[in-house]
């Protein structure tokens, strides 16, 4: 006796093969009653043996470490600035328990971050005040200012001033002074 419902879904399998190329319409027949076997067989399943694994071991090569870029978690192996509570929690132990597992010191769950601090004329607050200096323009106005010249913000003034191998000073003036014999032509 053919299953209505299962002989339907072989024959709409067999009809994409067909739009696809995959079958000839000579052979949608012989397809569908193959695809239609193929699942009669898988509708109880298939026989799967399952074996029980027991609780993981802790490899005697895996460790704690800690190095000047991350810390390297003991249980896993991932590699991160800080290992949290959160990332402990995910192995079913609190951060506590986790040092004492593997006798790690508060100070060694994680590295120090540098924070990359610019200085002198590479730091933006210092590039704003000079230009407030010498151009006589307030805090407010400086990237209106700059833009104005002509440049895409004060990062766009700083990088043009470093293609040129010039100050951000002295391209603001060169500009002035280009707009200055511009405006004299006219």
């Amino acid at each position: 006796m053919i299953d209505k419902e299962i002989w339907a879904e072989a024959l709409n399998l067999a009809k994409d093969q067909l739009r696809h190329g995959k079958v000839h319409f000579s052979e949608l027949e012989v397809v569908t009653k193959s695809i239609y076997e193929k699942l009669c067989s898988l509708r109880c399943g298939p026989v799967i043996d399952i074996e029980v694994e027991g609780p993981k071991q802790l490899e005697a090569t895996q460790k704690h470490e800690k190095t000047k870029k991350y810390v390297k978690c003991a249980i896993c192996g991932k590699e991160v600035k800080t290992l949290t509570e959160r990332h402990t929690r995910s192995h079913g132990l609190t951060r506590k328990e986790y040092m004492d597992k593997f006798v790690v010191s508060k100070k060694d769950m994680s590295v120090k971050s540098t924070r990359k601090t610019t200085t002198g004329e590479d730091n933006p607050l210092k590039q704003m005040q000079m230009i407030m200096q010498e151009f006589g323009v307030k805090r407010g106005e400086v990237k209106s200012f700059v833009i104005e010249k002509g440049f895409d913000g004060l990062k766009g003034l700083v990088a043009a001033a470093k293609e040129k191998n010039v100050g951000i000073l002295e391209l603001l003036k060169e500009v002035d002074a280009q707009d200055a014999k511009g405006n004299k032509k006219k």
